[in-house]
């Protein structure tokens, strides 16, 4: 099992207010890949990285037929650059809040991060400018099982 540090944690938290952007890789089960980028993540408990599901059809087939995953983020500021990889699942909204997924208990995750976009909408939109509506569908759960670190010196290193 990977920790999450808290360099990495301060990292991911800032995403969906402006920081960097994290891409979500997948795969069906016969190796066709699908890439994603993602606003709305945060870190959950030291091991787990949460993605609002705000559109994210393929994703969500290919994680039905193979759970495994990966999630890059190259934060902008002071190098912060890794590589997550681990099994991944949806939670939809609306799912049993008593239903658990390793760790991650459906009722307590969709409670805090059920809706997001209302929570912490992005600040960067010119107030002239009206977003869409965001219509969040679920969370999308990785369970980090390991570190990968894309920093110039030890680019490579599982941590």
């Amino acid at each position: 099992m990977a920790i999450l540090t808290n360099e990495i944690k301060d990292a991911l938290k800032v995403v969906g207010k402006g920081g960097s952007v994290v891409h979500l890789a997948t795969s069906s089960v016969d190796g066709k890949t699908n890439i994603v980028a993602e606003r709305f993540v945060t870190s959950y408990l030291d091991d787990y990285i949460l993605i609002a599901d705000m559109f994210a059809q393929k994703t969500k087939v290919n994680l039905n037929e193979n759970p495994q995953a990966a999630i890059s983020i190259a934060h902008p500021i002071g190098e912060r650059s890794w590589v997550f990889r681990g099994p991944a699942t949806v939670i939809n909204i609306g799912a049993p809040s008593t239903e658990n997924w390793y760790d991650v208990n459906y009722g307590e995750v969709l409670d805090e991060w059920g809706d997001w976009a209302a929570k912490e909408p992005p600040v960067e939109v010119p107030p002239d400018i009206a977003p869409p509506k965001v219509a969040q569908r679920g969370l999308i759960v990785l369970k980090v099982e390991e570190i990968i670190s894309s920093k110039l010196q030890n680019s490579g290193e599982i941590l």
